[in-house]
């Protein structure tokens, strides 16, 4: 008994108990973590294979079976025809890359690259899932989570995009930019989510939208938007505090005269500007923007040429033109840059002002 005794008391008894715990716990963390990783691994293979993809060329399957390092060149070719509009086909060539490529860290920018190309295409649930995915490995890739919170926000998932927001803001402090970018993205987000909220009253609706449209004036025009579909006196209140109405043209044009409460736009001169245009306001005063300056000089000639305006819409940030307004640029994503163009045109002779 004294010997066991002397043995618990035996330093290095001490010291050996700990190595051991120690390699215990090391090995277990090395087991777990072996297990998650190849846990990850073929939850990206059969990932890959639920999207599966038959009838590529068999071009490209020899060139993928025999080139050394095929991959940059074939990542190129599925890139060049997702931007020409074959989605179809890039969307192959990324599988079968993925089917030849066995390391898991290997297949996330091509994932990534997939998952573009579905939410591009507009199958929105499968890039959902492979966003989803590639951030259970990789939790902080601010890209893989852009792109989410625009799944999202397509789907009308408008909460979760929020969500998903939230983590690239905590990802992106310290940059006044980037902060600035994120702040225009929750209110857009919020507006939305608010608008498609089914649980609020009208009332509480238009009480977080009013106070929207005075703290983000980039919201103004989907503010209006919404506004006049549901409550027109309080869409014309909003209205006449207008200043510049070049880009709120559009919303305002098709009102007949009699809908407009002209005594309550009287110190809105910009927005009178429109209907004199049109004829509404005969008072002599010149419109300060060209078109509807000609369009009213052609009214007060009452001659048979009249005039008509047609609307296109220009991003303020890469120039794309667009048939119909979005909030969003579908060619570059800004956010609220949407420029209102004025196109004159020659009147129908049934056209009704």
């Amino acid at each position: 008994m004294k010997d066991i005794a002397f043995i618990y008391r035996d330093p290095l008894f001490g010291i050996t108990i700990l190595v051991a715990i120690i390699a215990i716990v090391a090995l277990a963390d090395y087991s777990r973590n072996r297990y998650r990783s190849k846990k990850r691994s073929q939850s990206l293979k059969n990932l890959a294979k639920s999207y599966e993809y038959t009838g590529l060329s068999d071009g490209v399957m020899e060139f993928l079976s025999l080139a050394h390092n095929p991959v940059p060149t074939l990542m190129f070719l599925a890139q060049t025809y997702a931007k020409s509009g074959d989605s179809e086909q890039a969307i192959r060539i990324y599988l079968s890359i993925l089917e030849k490529t066995s390391e898991s860290k290997d297949k996330i920018p091509i994932l990534e690259a997939l998952g573009v190309t579905y939410f591009d295409a507009g199958f929105l649930q499968r890039a959902k899932n492979i966003f989803i995915e590639i951030l259970k490995s990789y939790p902080r890739n601010s890209g893989v989570l852009s792109y989410l919170m625009r799944t999202y926000e397509s789907m009308g998932e408008y909460k979760k995009a929020l969500e998903v927001l939230d983590c690239l803001d905590e990802l992106e402090v310290g940059s006044d930019t980037i902060s600035s970018e994120i702040i225009a993205h929750k209110n857009y987000l919020y507006l939305m989510m608010v608008i498609d909220e089914d649980f609020l009253s009208l009332e509480q609706k238009e009480h977080q939208i009013i106070a929207l449209f005075y703290q983000a004036p980039s919201l103004h025009k989907l503010v209006l938007t919404y506004l006049k579909t549901y409550n027109l006196p309080l869409f014309w209140q909003q209205v006449a505090l207008l200043g510049d109405v070049q880009n709120f043209i559009d919303l305002l044009w098709g009102f007949p005269k009699e809908a407009i409460p002209f005594d309550l736009l009287q110190n809105a001169p910009s927005v009178l500007d429109i209907y004199r245009a049109k004829g509404y306001v005969r008072d002599g005063k010149e419109c300060d923007i060209f078109e509807l300056e000609v369009l009213r000089v052609l009214e007060l000639e009452g001659g048979n040429l009249r005039g008509g305006i047609d609307f296109e819409y220009r991003c303020h940030s890469c120039k794309s033109i667009f048939p119909f307004d979005s909030y969003r640029c579908g060619a570059c994503s800004e956010l609220g840059t949407m420029d209102v163009i004025l196109k004159l045109r020659r009147a129908k002779n049934n056209e009704i002002h």
